[in-house]
C-alpha cells in the first residue's frame, strides 16, 4: 500500500510538474493584466436569490489560473457546485481542487474559505436554465461523490468516471438529470496535460446554452 501511495504521488508531481510547463507557456505568450485588489469583503446580497445548484465562479492567483484564463479567454479559472448547508445554516462550496489538501478529495467547504483572499481575486454564480428540484439533483450527486471520497483527476479524462476535476463534477452532476451545461463546449489541452486533448473550461460552461445568467460578486 505504501509503494501504491508512493508511485500516486511520484505520479501527480509529475502531472503538475507537466501543468506548471504548460502554465509558462501560456502565460509567456500572453499579455499579463493588471492585478486586482485583494478580496476583502464578499458582498453576499445576492445569495438571498441563490439555490442549491447554482455555479460558484473564481478567479484565483496562481500561475494555474492564468493559464485557465488565458487559455480558455475567460474571467474565471475554477467552479463549484452552491448548496446550503441546512444544519450549519451556511452556503458551502462543492468542488474538486488540486494542491489544498492531501489526499486530493472532493470537498464541501464554507464559501468564506472558496473566496478567502489567498483564493480568489475575483468570483461570480451562474444559474443554469433549469427548475429548482432538478439542480438540487444535481448537488446531491456531487455531495454523494463527497462523501465517497473521490480524488481530484490529475489527468483530466472524461472517461474516466473514478476521479473528477472541478467543471467534470459540475458537468457530471448535472448529466444525471439530462442536461448538458456544457453544451458540447471543449477547448483544447496539450496531451502532456490531457490524453484526450481537451478539457471542459469554466467558460465553456458560461457560455453554455444552459446558463441563463452569470452575476458577477462584489469584491472590496
Amino acid at each position: 500500500m505504501l509503494q501504491r501511495n508512493v508511485r500516486t504521488t511520484n505520479r501527480n508531481k509529475k502531472s503538475r510538474y507537466i501543468a506548471a510547463l504548460f502554465v509558462f507557456i501560456c502565460v509567456a505568450l500572453s499579455a499579463c493584466s493588471g492585478k486586482q485588489g485583494h478580496v476583502e469583503i464578499i458582498d453576499l446580497s445576492d445569495s438571498t436569490e441563490w439555490r442549491d445548484g447554482d455555479i460558484a465562479l473564481r478567479c484565483g492567483w496562481g500561475m494555474e489560473s492564468r493559464a485557465v484564463t488565458v487559455k480558455g479567454q475567460s474571467t474565471y479559472s475554477h467552479s463549484g457546485l452552491l448548496h446550503y448547508n441546512n444544519r450549519n445554516r451556511t452556503w458551502e462550496v462543492i468542488h474538486a481542487v488540486p494542491g489544498e489538501d492531501d489526499p486530493e478529495y472532493l470537498k464541501a467547504e464554507q464559501l468564506s474559505a472558496f473566496y478567502s483572499k489567498e483564493r480568489a481575486r475575483s468570483g461570480a454564480w451562474l444559474r443554469v436554465d433549469c427548475s429548482d428540484s432538478i439542480a438540487k439533483q444535481a448537488v446531491e450527486y456531487a455531495l454523494l461523490k463527497v462523501d465517497e471520497k473521490v480524488l481530484f483527476d490529475n489527468d483530466y479524462l472524461l472517461e474516466d468516471t473514478t476521479k473528477l476535476y472541478c467543471t467534470e463534477l459540475i458537468w457530471r452532476s448535472f448529466l444525471t438529470v439530462g442536461i448538458d451545461v456544457s453544451s458540447g463546449n471543449r477547448h483544447s489541452a496539450p496531451r502532456l496535460v490531457c490524453a484526450e486533448e481537451e478539457c471542459i473550461f469554466p467558460n465553456d460552461l458560461e457560455k453554455s446554452v444552459t446558463t441563463l445568467y452569470v452575476k458577477p460578486l462584489k469584491f472590496k
